[in-house]
């Protein structure tokens, strides 16, 4: 074992190096970690080059870089911002040179990777308790009893704990580029969406004019006027009766392909709107005018409306609103949007049977049930329905269109007025969609 003893005018310190070199990778696997060695006493410098001779920490050697005051420790630091580990002396300039160091790195230069061994000689002038608790230091040494291998293991820590930190700081990085890579792949979904529905529904617009006037005012074309004035002209009675005949059957046939057009248009014009719906949710843009409404009006125009298609396919639709009509918070265009599409999904996913929609009052908040005795969904479908683009799958029982985004939208827009949209269902027996309103502060009594 050999001793080195460093006399320097401060208290004596000795390294001692136990057994022999290390031996050195032939390959490093990589650059050499920097170590900032700062001390004004130059055989310090010495012996800690010796200790470290041949050291390395995941097969990369070290790079001893020596400072000898506050002012140098400072532009070295500012050079070398890679650098893994700092070994600082505390006295140099001033008795708290390699404190104000400290403050330097974690304050000014706002370096939490850099690993911060603090060396003195005068260890009773700085309690190690108190460094630790109003100074941010990885570690204490003191000079004289600083062995090798004392030396090396916290040499060993502290680039371990380095490594770990850039790591973890690596990873932090590829976090963000990824989530702002998929922000602006969203972005650029949602302003694909946004304009492409656009451009579709320009064009059915000006589709769904024609189709409503030949649904609605064929017979009062010029042409077919003057056709019904030349049949009403002819003497032959019998021959005026045929004649009549052919032109409503004309009429007939012509209202009820216009009639199919305009529903076609009309369905393509719904789900670009909910394209767009989803669109603006997704940037951020769907403006809710929330305000107090009351429910029973509401619930009838949306009632009202959907019979019809609830008759044309066999089923009944049962209201159980109660007595008491009260004000929800809500946006009102939404709100009935809400109804339509719940309605909407138990109307096209029931083959027979009835649906019913009843309200359940609360203290707080107003619940929503639109039960159905359709076809059901599968246990393993019930959160994956409310995904975009998202279908029950049930093709075989009965094809249904869409485009998957009633419910996701319903959702969002439920949650966005401060409630919540859940569901019940059994395979094969039906299903329960359910939502919740907030209450408006005072009620409006009996309806």
């Amino acid at each position: 074992m050999e001793d080195f003893v460093a006399e320097s005018g401060k208290k004596p310190m000795v390294f001692k190096t136990k057994g022999g070199p290390e031996q050195q990778e032939s390959r490093p696997l990589g650059p050499p970690w920097k170590i900032l060695v700062i001390d004004d006493d130059r055989q310090i410098h010495y012996l800690t080059e010796e200790v470290l001779r041949g050291f390395t920490f995941e097969k990369r050697p070290l790079q001893l870089i020596s400072g000898f005051s506050g002012r140098e420790a400072i532009e070295l630091i500012r050079q070398h911002q890679d650098a893994a580990a700092i070994l600082l002396d505390v006295i140099m300039e001033t008795n708290y040179s390699g404190l104000d160091i400290v403050k330097f790195i974690r304050e000014e230069m706002n370096n939490r990777r850099l690993r911060i061994l603090l060396r003195t000689g005068q260890a009773g002038q700085f309690p190690e308790e108190k460094i630790f608790e109003e100074y941010d230091i990885n570690n204490f040494l003191e000079k004289a009893d600083l062995t090798s291998r004392r030396l090396k293991t916290a040499i060993k820590v502290s680039l371990r704990a380095h490594r770990d930190m850039c790591e973890l700081d690596l990873a932090r990085m590829r976090e963000v580029e990824l989530r702002k890579a998929a922000d602006a792949a969203s972005l650029a979904k949602t302003q694909f969406l946004h304009m492409m529905s656009h451009e579709l529904r320009t064009p059915l617009q000006g589709t769904k004019g024609p189709f409503e006037e030949f649904k609605s005012q064929f017979h009062l074309f010029s042409g077919m006027k003057e056709l019904y004035r030349l049949t009403g002209a002819l003497e032959d009675d019998s021959l005026k009766r045929r004649f009549s005949a052919v032109l409503d059957d004309v009429r007939g046939e012509v209202e009820a392909i216009a009639a199919q057009g305009l529903k076609s248009v009309e369905h393509l014009l719904g789900l670009i709107e909910d394209i767009l719906d989803l669109a603006r949710i997704e940037a951020g843009k769907l403006h809710l005018d929330i305000a107090p409404h009351r429910v029973f009006a509401a619930i009838e125009e949306v009632v009202v409306a959907v019979r019809p298609l609830v008759e044309k396919n066999g089923l009944t639709l049962e209201t159980d609103l109660g007595s008491q009509d009260v004000e929800v918070l809500a946006d009102r265009k939404r709100f009935k949007q809400i109804l339509f599409n719940l309605l909407g999904n138990a109307i096209k996913f029931t083959v027979r049977g009835r649906i019913v929609l009843s309200l359940v009052l609360n203290d707080r908040e107003l619940c929503f049930r639109i039960e159905d005795s359709g076809i059901g969904i599968p246990p393993e479908q019930l959160e994956t329905i409310f995904e975009p683009f998202v279908q029950v799958d049930n093709s075989a029982t009965r094809n249904v269109g869409g485009t998957g985004l009633g419910l996701p939208i319903t959702r969002e827009l439920v949650r966005r007025m401060g409630g919540e949209l859940g569901v019940q269902s059994t395979l094969g027996q039906g299903s329960v969609f359910s939502f919740t309103l907030p209450l408006a502060e005072h009620e409006l009594g009996v309806a």
